[in-house]
């Protein structure tokens, strides 16, 4: 797995755990959406579509699960 991959793998994972449950601080969640976020706009044109789909529809254990398998 790239880093880039890696990186967003580990950022979908604290995002999941601070939505809960139970949810954490709301600062937690916000400062792990804003990175989520921040990977997501980051992402090349040559990124997989279904990951991008999957990213900007907020389907996140489905990217997840999409980063997991391959």
């Amino acid at each position: 797995m790239s880093d880039d991959r890696s990186e967003l793998t580990q950022a979908l994972e604290t995002l999941l755990r601070a939505i809960g449950p139970p949810p954490a601080p709301a600062a937690e969640l916000q400062a792990a959406l804003r990175q989520v976020d921040g990977l997501t706009q980051a992402l090349g044109p040559d990124s997989p579509a279904q990951l991008r789909h999957f990213l900007q529809r907020r389907s996140y254990v489905k990217a997840l699960e999409y980063l997991q398998q391959g």
